[in-house]
């Protein structure tokens, strides 16, 4: 890492970036487990859905840069494609590689099979990952900070700002309960979901709800105990018990899941997803500065993509070993779910080394040089 962008780092991101990409290791793993009907697993699962993907675009806004809206389309868009869909393609091209060797879930795609490789395909460029499922949130992010190039020099005050994140929110709300466009249950994929722009519209909301919170320069800086505990033990609270409480109509589970555009409740949603990114944020303040904890959140792109591999390959086989020989008692499944949550993002470290080292281009780093290729913006 550059010492002058180390320098610029803002810790309380960094280490809210790590608690999101730790709920998404064990969200997905706890997933599996709910597939084989464990009813605690379903509730820790509508726990951190209700806000865990939410947080994440919050987190985006707090770091974007507005003088890179100064730019021409033109060099915001490769930017934006050498950061974005760059690793997209990447990640992508290493999973299905990856399936040439190794037997995984890849939801009715046979594999290795030309047919089921040109089915893969064809459903990753309309916008279903299917070789690396937790890409997806590439794409929509790719789609937001689109929109925000846009959209965003219209909002000429803080005030305007969450004015205009409620227009968005209602009118994303509005398109996809009305359209129903995302939705696999009704084979309603093909040629409708590009780029997840239709949710781009609703997380773009919260995407400048972060923009506003950078602007506010919350939590930015050293902040007394005195305001972070108190804040951290009200949003749990709240979250707890709340998120039980939108009970939809979803598409396809009992809880929200940003990726196929299923909210639940016009307010409970956004109402539990605000708190809890304000949870993590407030969680992020009270942590130690560890290195180790800085450090996986500056790679949570990284992560992100590597998720797959624990996705596609590990997480149905473990989750399977877990049901037939461990008991369905809560603490059972909070101790297995962590130690298999931190074993993969511990799995993830000399792969991160490894990337960041060679092809530091293809990761998110555009405009670094590396060993193998030169940067590319």
């Amino acid at each position: 890492m550059n010492p002058e962008t180390e320098k610029k780092r803002i810790w309380v991101i960094d280490a809210a970036r790590f608690y999101g990409i730790t709920l998404v290791y064990y969200g997905h793993f706890i997933e599996r487990i709910m597939y084989l009907e464990n009813p605690a697993a379903a509730l820790h699962y509508k726990f951190i859905y209700s806000f865990h993907m939410l947080l994440f675009f919050v987190l985006a806004g707090y770091i974007a840069k507005e003088h890179a809206l100064q730019l021409s389309f033109g060099k915001y868009l490769k930017h934006r494609l050498a950061s974005r869909l760059i690793p997209y393609l990447f990640f992508t091209g290493l999973m299905m590689v990856l399936t040439l060797f190794i037997t995984g879930d890849f939801f009715n795609l046979k594999l290795p099979s030309l047919n089921g490789y040109l089915q893969g395909l064809k459903l990753t460029v309309f916008g279903l990952p299917m070789f690396n499922i937790p890409t997806w949130f590439l794409l929509c992010l790719f789609s937001v900070e689109l929109v925000h190039f846009f959209a965003f020099r219209l909002f000429k005050s803080d005030a305007m700002i969450l004015l205009g994140a409620a227009i968005f929110y209602i009118v994303g709300y509005a398109i996809n309960w009305q359209f129903d466009i995302f939705n696999p249950m009704q084979g309603k994929v093909i040629g409708r979901n590009y780029l997840y722009i239709h949710e781009a519209v609703v997380v773009y909301s919260f995407y400048l709800l972060g923009v506003y919170l950078k602007r506010r320069k919350f939590l930015m800086g050293k902040v007394s105990l005195k305001f972070l505990m108190p804040g951290l033990i009200v949003t749990f609270l709240v979250i707890l018990f709340t998120y039980k409480l939108n009970r939809g109509p979803f598409i396809f589970f009992d809880s929200v899941i940003i990726m196929m555009s299923s909210h639940g409740n016009f307010f409970l949603f956004p109402f539990t997803a605000v708190v809890g990114s304000l949870f993590i944020f407030f969680l992020a303040g009270v942590t130690p500065k560890w290195k180790a904890i800085g450090w996986m959140g500056q790679n949570a792109l990284i992560l992100f993509c590597l998720n797959g591999l624990f996705y596609h390959f590990i997480n149905g086989r473990a989750a399977q070993w877990v049901v037939n020989n461990l008991s369905g008692f809560p603490w059972v499944l909070i101790s297995v779910g962590t130690t298999i949550t931190l074993a993969s993002l511990a799995f993830c470290i000399p792969l991160i080394y490894l990337f960041n080292k060679t092809v530091p281009q293809l990761v998110g780093q555009p405009k670094m040089s590396g060993p193998l290729l030169k940067n590319l913006i």
